[in-house]
């Protein structure tokens, strides 16, 4: 079953096509992974499913809703979570600070109760704090849970993004380079994490990334693009033998 569908999906820049007519679907319980050489249009796309930039043309289904021209805030309340590859967090605030701000996301608030602190909005924060202790133990964060972000090494920080976009409970979840910056050990905790996501958790994966190891890792399908461009989609042995998406590396 499609869990998201993009359909001839086209951004413009001026007079600039950075994503050419593009078409995919991820299929719920799979991990999904875009790759290309620099400047292909790969976050460009993510940045259109997550809504951050209106499309030019064509369309976004998830889970059969269109969601083409909702505003961005609107996303992660349909149950869309998602990292960034230039980390995006509060470096001023404690780990668990942070994670609670991710539950917050999907929260309905009330002013009224908010400032009276009903009985409602106790259970709430409760369960709000479960749910963050949950993600801490899933993720390995509980030396790192009282620590401001601002002190901790990159790696670390690369995991509590990870760790707020999991406490909103997305359906689906994007990657943007995941393993960006990490280094052998810590990209290989990352191949875990990504495929527990999945099996454990039950969360679909849409990623992308540059380290071809761990796309053919933990990747179930990929679609490899250059220039805004589609040039082949299937398993990851069958991605990267294809000619043309050698050539994009490698040149002709």
């Amino acid at each position: 079953m499609d869990l998201l569908r993009v359909e001839q999906l086209t951004k413009r820049f001026g007079g600039l096509t950075a994503v050419d007519d593009v078409s995919f679907s991820v299929q719920e319980g799979e991990i999904y992974t875009i790759i290309g050489p620099n400047g292909a249009g790969k976050t460009t796309i993510f940045n259109l499913v997550s809504l951050i930039y209106p499309a030019s043309a064509g369309r976004i289904l998830y889970r059969g809703e269109d969601l083409t021209g909702l505003p961005p805030d609107r996303v992660v309340t349909r149950g869309i979570g998602r990292t960034f590859q230039n980390i995006e967090l509060f470096e001023h605030a404690t780990v668990l600070q942070n994670l609670l701000i991710g539950c917050h996301a999907q929260a309905q608030s009330n002013f009224i109760a908010e400032m009276l602190f009903l009985p409602s909005v106790k259970r709430r924060e409760v369960e709000h704090r479960r749910r963050v202790e949950t993600i801490i133990d899933f993720l390995d964060l509980q030396v790192h849970r009282d620590s401001r972000v601002a002190g901790l090494p990159y790696g670390v920080r690369k995991v509590v993004e990870l760790a707020r976009a999991l406490c909103a409970q997305p359906k689906l979840l994007l990657l943007d380079e995941p393993s960006s910056g990490l280094n052998v050990e810590e990209t290989d905790d990352m191949a875990y994490w990504i495929q527990d996501i999945r099996d454990l958790l039950g969360i679909t994966v849409l990623m992308v990334e540059h380290d071809m190891s761990l796309v053919s890792r933990v990747s179930d399908r990929v679609l490899a693009v250059n220039y805004g461009k589609v040039l082949a989609e299937g398993s990851p042995s069958q991605v990267q033998s294809h000619p043309d998406v050698i050539a994009a590396y490698l040149g002709d």
